[in-house]
Parts: structure tokens; C-alpha cells; sequence
């Protein structure tokens, strides 16, 4: 059986925020905030990962090679 995984895109962000044509956030705003959910997301699991003792000897462990922008690594 394959794993379904609901992707979040961009138009499913706007069904999930119930925003209609013409109403709501602005679509290029909306592509940052979904960049950067994105980005978060994968630093979290990473984070989770690194703290999680496997249960299995043999499971896997995912990297990700991308690094998350500068603007998230320089806090003010």
C-alpha cells in the first residue's frame, strides 16, 4: 500500500483558508508563508530526528541537504 501524503500547495492552502477568487491574501505573500511552513517543517523533522532513539535497528533516517534561507538563520 502506497502512503498518501497531502502536500501542502498552494491551492490547497487557499481551499484550507476558504478563501475565495479575488478575496483573501495576496497570492505572492501566500507562496512566502507556504516557503516558509515548508522550510520549518523539514528543520523540525531533522530536530526530531536527531532526538529520536529508532525503534527498529534497521530504520531509516531522512536528510535533508537543502539549508533554510539566511533569513531564517540570522534571528534579529
Amino acid at each position: 500500500m502506497k502512503k498518501q501524503v497531502n502536500e501542502l500547495d498552494l491551492e490547497r492552502a487557499k481551499i484550507l483558508l476558504g478563501q475565495k477568487e479575488g478575496k483573501g491574501i495576496d497570492e505572492i505573500k501566500l507562496k512566502k508563508i507556504l516557503e516558509r511552513i515548508k522550510v520549518f517543517c523539514k528543520v523540525a523533522y531533522q530536530l526530531y530526528i536527531e532526538n529520536v532513539e529508532p525503534d527498529k535497528p534497521a530504520a531509516v533516517m531522512k536528510n535533508f541537504e537543502s539549508e533554510p534561507p539566511d533569513e531564517f538563520t540570522k534571528a534579529a
